[in-house]
């Protein structure tokens, strides 16, 4: 039997759910038992095997030390074949402090998994996007950081076991741990967004222009890493592998380029539009329409189109 724990996230509760996918296909024909951790638990939750319940007021869920010690505690007395753990700012601290601690490899920001005759491979994007690596993984267990929306969890209607777990000698952080709170707009996270106008570094204007047609579509504006880096826009709204992962209805990709760092942040998107002047970009053959032009101009005449 193939035994995989995903920590559960008292933010992100449905994505950390997510994760079960990741451990299920990480099993391949193999049963599997899946087990999730929750520290201080804010919700009931269903479709795990059973849950892993830490009550420890004292202790801050958002510790990354504390949490790396009792995750340890935990994989010693239950021997997991995988863990799996959301790459949020949060997951990102706790992750590698326990591959080090539990002396594995750590396969950050996975994509895809293929599970065939010459072992376990996680996806993920390799330098800086350009191409999709295949890490075999052959420690144990399995350690992974995933981006929320990457993998989809379903039916999960089953009721877990709760099973109480009193860690030992646990010691707070001396550290002060502050609130991580991402930005959203008129209340939208981005990953929740059906319509989604992203700018690209094709898009020569400032991105707060775009707020008029994403609210004519009832939708929210991101962008691409190049706006980022460029410092025109907060990371909170970036789209990608280093950014959020979306699925909206409609993406309306705006001087998006469509490398593969980009291209990996889009699963399950309904339609694409593409508003580029280069027409042998890789965002035009994902694209459902494709409008060959300056997209700044594109995204002013279509705002003033729909407020007629």
């Amino acid at each position: 039997m193939f035994k995989g724990l995903i920590l559960i996230d008292n933010d992100q509760i449905d994505y950390s759910l997510d994760l079960m996918d990741v451990v299920n296909r990480l099993a391949g024909e193999e049963e599997t038992f899946v087990y999730g951790l929750g520290i201080n638990l804010t919700e009931k939750v269903k479709g795990l095997d059973a849950v892993i319940n830490v009550e420890a007021p004292a202790i801050h869920s958002k510790d990354s030390r504390v949490l790396t010690d009792i995750i340890e505690q935990v994989h010693r007395k239950y021997q997991f074949d995988s863990i799996i753990i959301l790459a949020t700012e949060f997951g990102r601290m706790v992750a590698p402090r326990l591959a080090m601690r539990l002396e594995v490899g750590l396969v950050a920001d996975i994509t895809d998994i293929h599970v065939d005759k010459r072992g376990k491979k996680l996806v993920r994007p390799a330098f800086s996007g350009n191409i999709m690596a295949s890490i075999v993984c052959e420690s144990s267990p399995i350690m992974a950081s995933v981006h929320p929306n990457v993998f989809h969890g379903e039916h999960l209607t089953k009721e877990p076991e709760y099973i109480d777990f009193i860690p030992e000698e646990l010691k707070a952080s001396s550290i002060e741990v502050l609130e991580i709170v991402e930005s959203e707009q008129n209340g939208v996270d981005i990953r929740e967004a059906e319509v989604i106008v992203s700018a690209g570094g094709g898009f020569t204007q400032p991105i707060e222009q775009l707020q008029d047609l994403a609210d004519e579509l009832k939708g929210v504006v991101a962008v691409s890493k190049q706006l980022v880096d460029r410092k025109k826009a907060p990371r909170e709204i970036q789209v990608g592998q280093s950014g959020k992962t979306v699925s909206p209805d409609l993406y309306l990709a705006l001087g998006i380029y469509g490398s593969t760092q980009h291209i990996e942040g889009l699963k399950n998107v309904k339609e694409v539009i593409s508003v580029n002047t280069d027409l042998g970009a890789p965002m035009n053959y994902l694209a459902s329409i494709v409008v060959h032009g300056d997209a700044a101009e594109f995204a002013r005449k279509l705002s003033s189109k729909l407020k007629e």
